[in-house]
């Protein structure tokens, strides 16, 4: 899953930077948030339930290039 949110990261940074003209280097910064696992959808607290909802929050600072 962080593996995941990083390169999910990474895409959105380029695509800011491409608006700019700049290119994205390598990581800044990083920093772990948030992360919880709940059931999915509207009935919550199944123990039985198998689909869950996950959400990873991940905040990481790139140096940007020319």
């Amino acid at each position: 899953m962080l593996k995941t949110a990083t390169k999910n990261a990474r895409i959105a940074a380029n695509e800011f930077a491409e608006n700019a003209g700049i290119k994205v280097g390598s990581i800044r910064t990083a920093r772990q948030g948030n992360f919880s696992i709940t059931d999915a959808g509207q009935e919550y607290g199944d123990l039985y339930k198998i689909e869950k909802d996950i959400r990873v929050v991940t905040s990481i600072e790139f140096y940007l290039t020319e």
